[in-house]
């Protein structure tokens, strides 16, 4: 899998140029780094703000567990006052202790009342009257600081209605605990009933509104609630109860559903009581914060990507663009261009590199220079060795019939071959010049079909024609000869006596072209075709077309593939060569 995967890149890649990939490569870094950042913050943001909501819990949680110990430790030190103090030492003085008292603590405590062993009332500050009916024997407070003399008991809120009143009910939270009654001689135990003011507890909590969402509640072992913000909503059903198991939970944190939202506890024992102090935060605060925060991040990450994109941009354009040149100048290279100046530019290695290309590309021009002149060198000199191949063939021909003159003592007709065939082989030399003026080359022609003539007795007639004021035009030596003894080997073959050769020599756009016709018997398509074919083999023998292309060779090789020959030419309809040639004075260099 894994290997196909990278096969996949491979290819997808391959598909794609230099700047793109590294574009994307510094893209898709810059937004991995860019959201690792980011989520790394998040989570030491997460954290800190968990840890902060954490630390501002737990100091609420221990300034108002702390009151409320405070609260509690005063309760105790009042009622061991009353225990100690008044009920067990100054019986006596008892009313006016009780009410002295209460006038010190009235603020906390709705009421003081002191019962003997068998529930009936002794004293109660401030004055009130027993409820008809009640028995304080069936209380719990009652009963539960009987059983256990040597503690102080706490109970939950309860209402108020042990006293007749005046006004509605309220609640109370009372504070039991077992006490000795002097009566004369005898000493009794008795209840002493010390109903704190549930308001006190709200005074403790600071005001806590029923809507907020951080604040604390109290609750006993058994997961009863002693204290609620929200006490009056939770009985309605308004809202959820807490978890009775928060009554019995180690102290610390805890996190927890209440009203279908998620928050976190922190759990803190009251001293003296047993109650379980639950300070409770909301946590969509946090929830709020973290997406506020979230939200900053993610900003941060589009503005990092927007310029992570504009700097790739222009990071990979930077970078890949002396590749890229180098890259079009290898291209144009490779066609063939090897006069192209290679960009060096870049990075260190680019800049080698595009100067080892240049070094390599110069020393190629060098070679190929060097392979062309040695290829025209060879192929000039192959083209004159044929030349020469040539010519001793028709001195042999020449010579043997100046022979047969002499012999048949044709002594003027001798004279003329031999002051004819002295011009042409002076033209043929020319002091080993490839390059002679029009007018020799003509002149040499002339003599040549002088001889040619004289040779097959009168069977075709010739002329010459050249444009005035075009006679020292350069020419390559021995290139029009060579059309025209094809002409008269081939040409005017099987004619007798009406042969004709017309030779023309003019100008035209600034092109020199010089046109061989004649009146032979003509050659079929096929037979052009092959005549100027490099590629076909051609038999050497007299007249077979080999010297038409040696010409069209030698010109082609000299001035160039726009130049040469071409042929016009059909079966019993004759054939024109038409030789074409730049149009430049000659000056006498050489070729």
């Amino acid at each position: 899998m894994y290997k196909k995967w990278m096969q996949c890149c491979q290819r997808s890649m391959r598909r794609k140029n230099m700047q793109t990939i590294f574009y994307m490569i510094l893209v898709a870094l810059s937004a991995a780094i860019a959201v690792f950042i980011g989520s790394f913050a998040i989570g030491i943001y997460q954290k800190d703000i968990n840890a902060a909501m954490k630390r501002d819990n737990q100091k609420l949680s221990s300034q108002r567990n702390n009151a409320m110990t405070q609260y509690i430790h005063r309760m105790i030190q009042f009622s061991d006052t009353l225990c100690y103090n008044v009920i067990k030492n100054n019986a006596d003085y008892m009313p006016q202790m009780f009410q002295t008292v209460y006038d010190a603590y009235k603020d906390s405590i709705e009421s003081i009342a002191l019962f003997n062993g068998e529930g009936e009332l002794l004293y109660v500050t401030p004055a009130q009257t027993l409820e008809s009916g009640t028995d304080v024997t069936a209380k719990k407070w009652f009963v539960e600081a009987l059983q256990g003399t040597e503690n102080i008991h706490f109970f939950g809120p309860q209402v108020y209605d042990d006293f007749e009143q005046e006004k509605e009910f309220f609640w109370v939270l009372p504070m039991s605990r077992c006490v000795q009654i002097n009566e004369g001689s005898r000493v009794t135990e008795g209840v002493l009933l010390i109903s704190m003011k549930y308001s006190a507890f709200t005074e403790i909590f600071g005001n806590q509104m029923p809507e907020e969402k951080n604040y604390s509640f109290l609750m006993d072992s058994e997961g009863k609630l002693i204290y609620h913000p929200k006490h009056a909503q939770i009985n309605a059903g308004f809202r959820e109860y807490p978890p009775a198991s928060l009554g019995s939970a180690a102290d610390g944190f805890c996190e927890l559903t209440l009203d279908g939202e998620s928050v976190m506890c922190f759990v803190e024992t009251v001293g003296y009581t047993g109650w379980k102090m639950v300070s409770v935060s909301g946590k969509e605060e946090i929830n709020m914060a973290g997406r506020r925060y979230r939200l900053v991040i993610v900003c941060i990450i589009l503005v990092v990507l927007l310029c992570a994109m504009l700097l790739g941009s222009y990071l990979s354009r930077v970078l890949t663009e002396p590749i890229h040149h180098l890259e079009e100048d290898v291209k144009r290279i490779s066609e063939g261009d090897l006069n192209v100046k290679v960009h060096s530019s870049g990075s260190c290695e680019v800049y080698h590199l595009g100067k080892s290309i240049q070094k390599m590309t110069e020393k190629i021009r060098g070679l190929m220079r060097d392979i062309v002149r040695e290829q025209e060198e060879k192929r000039k000199s192959e083209l004159n060795s044929l030349q020469a191949q040539i010519t001793p063939h028709f001195l042999y021909n020449t010579l043997d019939n100046i022979v047969w003159m002499i012999e048949d003592d044709k002594k003027e007709e001798a004279c003329l071959s031999l002051t004819s065939l002295a011009r042409l082989l002076r033209i043929s030399l020319s002091k080993g010049k490839n390059v002679i003026t029009l007018e020799d080359e003509l002149e040499h022609v002339r003599n040549y079909l002088m001889l040619q003539s004289m040779r097959f007795a009168d069977r075709f007639t010739y002329e010459i024609q050249m444009q005035p004021g075009i006679q020292h035009l350069e020419v390559l030596k021995l290139i029009v000869q060579p059309i025209v003894e094809n002409a008269v080997y081939h040409g005017m073959e099987r004619m007798y006596g009406d042969g004709e050769i017309l030779i023309r020599a003019y100008t035209s756009q600034k092109e020199l072209y010089i046109s061989i016709r004649d009146n032979g018997r003509g050659m079929s398509r096929e037979q052009l075709e092959t005549l100027l074919d490099v590629t076909q083999e051609v038999p050497t023998k007299k007249g077979n077309g080999l010297g038409v292309r040696n010409v069209h060779e030698r010109i082609q090789l000299y001035f160039g593939k726009q130049y040469g020959l071409t042929i016009e030419s059909a079966i019993d309809a004759g054939t024109e060569v038409l030789l074409h040639l730049p149009a430049v004075m000659y000056t006498g260099r050489e070729l």
